[in-house]
């Protein structure tokens, strides 16, 4: 998609001026500029940007250099033609951007609109506006600034990206795309080994097209990573999920949307399953109709 955004932060910082990119300052002049547009039209409190580009030993005159830092900025962004106001309040400071001009706006639109269009049952549709969120990102928010308080603030976006992803897989495996989303969905497994829910639609993607070994590879992979460098098991869905593989169920009842505790077997299935879970229609109705009839007959019994 070739939208061209004045300001860039889904990756590596870019501004672009009238007559290309700008040329921006050191680390100082990014992190400010980064961390102001990350929360653009809204006031950035003094003491975070100093925080953001001192850490926790800010000079003496740092609210000096904190000012001397922004009036370069200023007449960097005014030089170059780049229509957005760096505005001065008493508790900070604020950067007026449009929303057309930030990348990162552009991707929150995109996103609304195709969780939108999911929820109006137009999963077709919802791809193409998820495709078109997720080309903005050219790497991670603030990548290569050194700024602790910056990797904090650009966790929520970063995790935004990755809740994205997972819709996205998700419609597509909805759709029947299995394998058109394989190569995509192992490369996102590999860059977050420790995120369950890209490892479970891995392990159904690779199950529906015909690659049982490769789905139960993904799962042993996935729990001795979690063991080894979080301490931890597996979540259920995960576990479920390779138990249905094992039992060889078609491809067709497998899906992201299953409830675990009616999939399980043994003594915890029985404990998390009531016996309505377990019985066709009629039996329920019959059920139902017995309790009714205690009902009555608790009702007219003497006290």
């Amino acid at each position: 998609m070739s939208t061209h955004h004045q300001f860039s932060v889904l990756g590596p910082l870019v501004v672009q001026g009238a007559h290309g990119p700008v040329r921006l300052g050191g680390n100082r002049q990014r992190i400010l500029l980064t961390l102001l547009l990350l929360e653009a039209n809204r006031v950035v409190g003094v003491g975070r940007l100093i925080e953001a580009i001192w850490r926790e030993a800010p000079p003496a005159t740092v609210r000096s250099q904190l000012r001397i830092c922004v009036s370069g900025l200023r007449r960097l962004l005014s030089a170059a033609g780049v229509a957005a106001q760096i505005e001065t309040h008493p508790s900070g400071y604020l950067i007026r951007v449009p929303r057309a001009h930030l990348d990162l706006s552009h991707f929150e639109d995109l996103l609304s609109r195709a969780r939108g269009e999911a929820r109006s049952a137009s999963p077709e549709h919802a791809v193409v506006l998820f495709q078109q969120a997720l080309q903005l990102w050219q790497g991670p928010v603030g990548a290569g600034l050194d700024s602790e308080l910056l990797e904090t603030v650009a966790l929520k976006v970063n995790e935004d990206r990755l809740s994205a992803i997972e819709d996205h897989i998700e419609l597509e495996l909805a759709l029947g795309r299995h394998r058109q989303v394989l190569g995509e969905l192992t490369r996102h497994v590999t860059e977050n080994p420790f995120q369950e829910s890209l490892c479970l639609q891995l392990m159904l993607a690779l199950y529906r097209s015909g690659r049982t070994a490769e789905a139960l590879s993904v799962y042993r992979d996935t729990r001795r990573r979690l063991a080894r460098e979080l301490g931890l098991e597996p979540s259920e869905k995960l576990r479920v999920m390779e138990r249905m593989i094992l039992d060889g169920r078609s491809a067709g009842e497998l899906s992201l949307t299953f409830v675990p505790a009616t999939s399980m077997s043994g003594p915890a299935a029985g404990a998390a399953a009531g016996p309505q879970d377990r019985i066709g229609p009629q039996d329920r109705i019959a059920l139902l109709e017995r309790e009714i009839a205690d009902l009555r007959d608790a009702s007219v019994r003497p006290g």
